[in-house]
């Protein structure tokens, strides 16, 4: 295979090239091969007009073989100039390249250095926000103390990778002791001024984690500020005066708390764990039309105020055992789409079902009733039960078919929960 004349080196275009030697010396070879062949032919046919026109002829056959010789020269000459030429503009190509992939790899890194020392100067001012906004917390100014959980707010909206930090340092405090409210002076009728401080830090930290659970628009709140994917521990939290209503979180454990003041959590959707196990509702409470995707859990809780479960969904397990309901508790309109159990509840006013549904079974043994049940008659008045062996229902009702269905495409099994007549809840009465 020839080499490519572009890569050939130097010393083989020369080589390739006629020199003037190898003219000079071809030019006299065939000066004297002409006159070898004229000088016999004059000395044979003499000086005739023939021998004159061959012997012509053959001077200028070598002439033009010694031409030949010069024009190839001229042109291998040419050729070695072009590929010169050429080997010098890819050189100079090779150059440009690579000074032009020089310059790109030290703008990189450059650019990179830059980038490395921007996120690091990033991350140290989230660190030191986040460090200041912390220590302010611990102040003993409820005013500083505001500041901080503020800080911690702009921090977390502003930065993705701090939310569920700056959610769970939010919690912590929130389950930090509460003081009491009595007076230095004991006397209960005036509340103390670290406690009336405290609670309104408590109600802005509730605040500020309400404001972005709601999705959408809530209140002026625009769509990005809703923070997705969140979990509360508040386990042991003393919580006042609660406004968790309409939101959306993924877990909540909210196990031990206990509720001051009003509490509403109407509307919220609890996505994955909803646990209310042993915890205080000292005044009205308020779950209508909330959804708890997953288990709910309310075992042993205690209820001293009126409590609301109107519209609420329970998509799976809803547990009460245990619990006390002080005051007046509606469960109208509840979905009860998997088990429910109420098992060793304590009911110590009213309590209506009045349309609640009954998906599957549902335990009310070994429940107590403070009312008799004269007065409870209405409590399953429309509610719609889907016949299970294992259920178990409180004394002085009895299963009667109805028509209808709870919701479309629900089939026609359901049944309704109708009190005894009076001479059977007399004999049950004397029977217990």
């Amino acid at each position: 295979m020839s080499a490519d004349p572009q890569e050939a080196s130097p010393k083989d275009e020369h080589a390739k090239v006629l020199s003037n030697r190898v003219i000079a010396w071809s030019t006299v070879a065939l000066t004297l091969v002409a006159t070898g062949i004229a000088w016999p032919l004059l000395s044979v046919y003499g000086l005739g007009l023939e021998a004159i026109r061959t012997v012509g002829t053959i001077v200028l056959g070598a002439g033009g073989a010694v031409g030949l010789l010069l024009a190839a020269r001229r042109q291998q000459t040419a050729e070695r100039e072009l590929v010169e030429k050429r080997r010098d503009l890819a050189h100079k190509e090779r150059v440009q390249q690579h000074a032009e992939a020089a310059a790109a790899d030290t703008l990189a890194q450059q650019s990179r250095a830059a980038e490395v020392s921007e996120s690091d100067g990033a991350e140290r001012r989230i660190t030191e926000l986040y460090a200041k906004a912390v220590e302010q917390l611990g102040s003993e100014k409820a005013p500083v103390r505001l500041g901080g959980l503020y800080a911690l707010e702009r921090l977390a909206q502003n930065t993705l990778s701090q939310r569920h930090t700056v959610v769970n340092v939010l919690c912590a405090y929130l389950r930090m002791p509460l003081d009491p409210a009595r007076s230095p002076d004991g006397d209960e009728s005036e509340v103390s001024p670290r406690y009336a401080q405290e609670s309104q830090v408590r109600i802005a930290a509730q605040r500020i984690l309400t404001v972005h659970l709601k999705p959408g628009t809530h209140s002026g709140s625009p769509a990005d500020t809703f923070w997705p994917d969140i979990d509360l521990d508040l386990a042991g939290a003393t919580l006042v005066d609660l406004r968790l209503e309409r939101c959306r979180v993924r877990s909540a454990d909210f196990s031990g708390a206990t509720f001051l003041g009003y509490t509403n959590m109407g509307g919220t959707t609890f996505l994955e764990r909803g646990e209310f196990d042993d915890a205080t509702f000292l005044g009205s409470a308020r779950f209508s039309e909330a959804s708890f995707v997953k288990d709910a859990k309310f075992r042993a809780v205690r209820f001293r105020g009126p409590v609301r479960y109107r519209g609420t969904v329970f998509h799976r397990d809803a547990r009460f055992t245990g619990t006390c309901f002080e005051e007046d508790v509606w469960f109208g309109d509840a979905a009860f789409r998997s088990d429910v159990w109420f098992t060793g509840a304590n009911f110590e006013r009213d309590v209506r079902f009045g349309r609640a549904v009954f998906a599957r079974e549902a335990r009310f043994g070994e429940v107590k009733f403070v009312r008799s049940n004269r007065e409870r008659r209405k409590m399953f008045r429309g509610s719609w039960i889907c016949p299970s062996s294992r259920s178990i229902w409180p004394s002085g009702w009895v299963l009667s078919s109805v028509t209808g269905e709870p919701w479309p495409d629900s089939g026609s099994q359901w049944q309704n929960l109708t009190p005894e007549s009076a001479e059977t809840a007399v004999t049950a009465s004397d029977d217990a």
